[in-house]
Protein backbone atom coordinates (compact mmCIF):
# COMPACT_ATOMS: atom_id res chain seq x y z
CA UNK A 1 0.00 0.00 0.00
CA UNK A 2 2.72 2.36 1.16
CA UNK A 3 5.05 2.17 -2.68
CA UNK A 4 1.35 2.32 -4.52
CA UNK A 5 0.98 5.99 -2.86
CA UNK A 6 5.12 6.78 -3.50
CA UNK A 7 4.58 5.67 -6.89
CA UNK A 8 1.69 7.93 -7.03
CA UNK A 9 2.78 11.09 -5.38
CA UNK A 10 6.57 10.96 -7.53
CA UNK A 11 4.20 10.04 -10.80
CA UNK A 12 2.34 13.39 -10.17
CA UNK A 13 5.02 15.41 -9.12
CA UNK A 14 6.84 14.21 -12.30
CA UNK A 15 4.15 15.63 -14.23
CA UNK A 16 3.21 19.12 -12.41
CA UNK A 17 7.08 19.81 -12.56
CA UNK A 18 7.65 23.31 -14.41
CA UNK A 19 11.35 24.78 -14.91
CA UNK A 20 11.81 28.14 -15.39
CA UNK A 21 13.72 29.14 -18.38
CA UNK A 22 16.80 31.56 -16.91
CA UNK A 23 17.92 31.99 -20.37
CA UNK A 24 21.20 33.31 -18.46
CA UNK A 25 19.24 36.35 -16.51
CA UNK A 26 20.56 34.98 -12.91
CA UNK A 27 24.28 35.19 -14.10
CA UNK A 28 23.52 38.95 -15.69
CA UNK A 29 21.19 40.05 -12.59
CA UNK A 30 24.89 38.51 -10.20
CA UNK A 31 27.14 40.05 -12.39
CA UNK A 32 25.54 43.17 -11.56
CA UNK A 33 25.69 43.59 -8.74
CA UNK A 34 27.50 46.38 -6.85
CA UNK A 35 30.88 45.51 -6.13
CA UNK A 36 31.75 48.19 -4.04
CA UNK A 37 29.47 46.63 -0.89
CA UNK A 38 31.87 43.33 -1.03
CA UNK A 39 35.21 45.78 -1.27
CA UNK A 40 33.64 48.25 1.78
CA UNK A 41 32.94 44.81 3.70
CA UNK A 42 36.45 43.57 3.27
CA UNK A 43 37.70 47.08 4.01
CA UNK A 44 35.68 46.99 7.26
CA UNK A 45 36.78 43.33 8.17
CA UNK A 46 40.56 44.56 7.70
CA UNK A 47 40.11 47.76 9.69
CA UNK A 48 38.20 45.57 13.02
CA UNK A 49 40.99 42.88 12.73
CA UNK A 50 43.71 45.56 12.67
CA UNK A 51 41.68 47.33 16.05
CA UNK A 52 40.84 43.97 17.73
CA UNK A 53 44.69 42.84 17.57
CA UNK A 54 46.42 46.62 18.80
CA UNK A 55 43.81 46.07 21.95
CA UNK A 56 44.73 42.48 22.23
CA UNK A 57 48.49 44.09 22.58
CA UNK A 58 47.95 46.96 24.41
CA UNK A 59 45.77 45.30 27.43
CA UNK A 60 48.05 42.58 27.87
CA UNK A 61 45.84 39.69 26.22
CA UNK A 62 48.51 37.10 25.59
CA UNK A 63 49.67 37.57 29.75
CA UNK A 64 45.64 37.08 30.81
CA UNK A 65 45.40 34.42 28.23
CA UNK A 66 48.07 32.43 29.36
CA UNK A 67 47.10 33.44 33.05
CA UNK A 68 43.53 32.23 32.96
CA UNK A 69 44.73 28.87 31.08
CA UNK A 70 47.65 28.12 34.00
CA UNK A 71 44.79 28.81 36.38
CA UNK A 72 42.68 26.43 35.10
CA UNK A 73 45.06 24.20 34.67
CA UNK A 74 46.40 24.26 38.14
CA UNK A 75 42.80 24.64 39.72
CA UNK A 76 42.14 21.12 37.62
CA UNK A 77 45.00 19.71 38.48
CA UNK A 78 44.39 19.97 42.19
CA UNK A 79 40.97 18.81 41.81
CA UNK A 80 41.92 15.68 40.68
CA UNK A 81 44.51 14.81 42.58
CA UNK A 82 42.65 15.54 45.85
CA UNK A 83 39.29 14.13 44.97
CA UNK A 84 39.95 11.03 42.43
CA UNK A 85 39.87 7.93 43.00
CA UNK A 86 42.83 6.08 41.90
CA UNK A 87 41.11 2.74 41.44
CA UNK A 88 39.03 4.13 38.95
CA UNK A 89 41.83 5.89 37.64
CA UNK A 90 43.63 2.53 37.22
CA UNK A 91 40.75 0.99 35.24
CA UNK A 92 39.94 3.62 32.99
CA UNK A 93 43.95 3.67 32.44
CA UNK A 94 43.62 -0.39 31.62
CA UNK A 95 40.37 -0.48 29.26
CA UNK A 96 42.14 2.30 27.29
CA UNK A 97 45.18 0.55 26.80
CA UNK A 98 43.31 -2.70 25.93
CA UNK A 99 41.66 -0.55 23.45
CA UNK A 100 44.45 0.80 22.06
CA UNK A 101 46.40 -2.41 21.45
CA UNK A 102 43.26 -4.11 20.32
CA UNK A 103 43.35 -1.15 17.45
CA UNK A 104 47.13 -1.81 16.54
CA UNK A 105 46.26 -5.18 16.59
CA UNK A 106 43.75 -5.30 14.07
CA UNK A 107 45.57 -3.19 11.42
CA UNK A 108 46.40 -4.82 8.61
CA UNK A 109 49.86 -4.56 7.54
Amino acid sequence: MMDNDDKLIESFMLAHKHEIADNGFSRRVIHQLPQRAKWLSDMLSVACTIICCVLFYVYNGFEILFQTIYELITAQSYHLITESNFQSLVIATIVLVVIGVQRVCSLKW
